[in-house]
């Protein structure tokens, strides 16, 4: 019988966390990648499943909202399952507790897309999903994401080259550099007297090795808790994102 609802254990360590003794959203993004591949690679969607049709996984969306945040020498429960299916899309949705309390910690929304190997376009999922029966009835309970567009008056910007440990297996840039450069567009002072309670991302275009991004930030509809983010790349934006800070 598949498993529609996975749930991976975790300790997080003084490693993986910040300055703040949390976990950075670089590191949250890339451990819900980690335990949405597990999951994939358990109910038959995963990447050699993936490559024998000549299709990858992309993420192209994700939506995380945090009551807490995750700290240091701690164990979390990460659970995740597969909420529709579609001929170019699935989402995914996840949950964390706090394993000692049970106490929700964070959700997240998630939309994969499929690329095709060779020419880089949207590529067709109808042959994954045949005979598979994956989607779940549970419930997303928290918030989905909104549109996000460019930055067009940015008060905040600096300029990054791509570089070697930038490229991931698909040869364009991970998704934990480009949330790093977004969350460094604050200083540690913000850092100390903030944090981040939910954050949105769209991804738009690859980029590779040697480009030089161009990140651009500004507060949203002139709030100073929510900001919009872009990354661009010879003036086209790779991704959009939205981030909301709270006082600690």
């Amino acid at each position: 019988m598949i498993q529609k609802v996975f749930t991976n254990e975790f300790f997080l360590t003084a490693s993986e966390v910040n300055a703040q003794r949390e976990m950075p959203l670089s590191r949250l993004v890339t451990t819900l990648i980690d335990t949405a591949t597990c999951h994939a690679n358990l109910i038959g969607i995963g990447f050699d499943r993936m490559i024998r049709e000549g299709i990858s996984w992309v993420l192209s969306r994700l939506t995380i909202d945090m009551p807490e945040v995750p700290t240091v020498n701690r164990t979390y429960r990460l659970s995740t399952w597969v909420e529709s299916t579609s001929r170019l899309f699935s989402e995914r949705d996840f949950e964390m507790t706090d394993a000692e309390s049970g106490r929700v910690i964070m959700r997240a929304h998630s939309t994969w897309m499929a690329v095709n190997m060779t020419t880089r376009r949207p590529g067709d999922l109808t042959p994954i999903w045949e005979g598979l029966d994956i989607v779940t009835d549970r419930c997303f309970e928290g918030e989905k994401g909104g549109k996000l567009m460019p930055v067009t008056n940015p008060e905040r910007e600096h300029s990054y080259r791509f570089a070697v440990s930038d490229i991931d297996v698909n040869r364009h840039v991970t998704t934990r550099r480009y949330i790093d450069l977004i969350t460094d567009m604050w200083t540690l002072d913000h850092y100390e007297a903030m944090r981040p309670s939910r954050f949105e991302v769209a991804f738009k275009h690859e980029a590779h090795y040697d480009e030089e991004a161009h990140v651009v930030s500004a507060p949203h509809e002139g709030s100073p808790e929510i900001s919009d983010v872009a990354i661009e790349v010879n003036s086209t934006p790779c991704c959009l994102a939205r981030i909301r800070f709270e006082t600690r």
